[in-house]
């Protein structure tokens, strides 16, 4: 109930308290079900280093792994964005060239 109430409330310092709790009270089974229920409302870094300190990476690792796969996704839609964005500028200035080129 109380990771349902946190993901629900859109609140990244609520979701942190959670976590925090979970660790003090060494529950880390919950720790690790808390990460997906609040995925989007938690800092990545902060993960980690909660769970190096407490000696708990292989409870926050599949956490991890599927956050480094939404940045790699993230990356390469921008990559995609920005070629295409460069080469729109490219046929714009070539377009540019010619129309002042055939006003000559």
């Amino acid at each position: 109930d109380a990771m349902e109430y946190a993901a629900e409330s859109r609140s990244s310092e609520l979701a942190e308290e959670l976590i925090a709790f979970f660790l003090e009270e060494r529950l880390y089974e919950c720790f690790a079900a808390a990460l997906y229920h609040c995925y989007d409302l938690l800092h990545p870094h902060v993960i980690l280093e909660l769970a190096w300190k407490n000696k708990i990476t292989d409870y926050a690792m599949p956490y991890m792994v599927q956050v480094f796969r939404d940045f790699q996704i993230r990356l390469e839609r921008l990559e995609r964005a920005e070629a295409e964005r460069k080469d729109e500028q490219r046929e714009q200035q070539q377009q540019n060239g010619m129309t002042s080129w055939c006003l000559r």
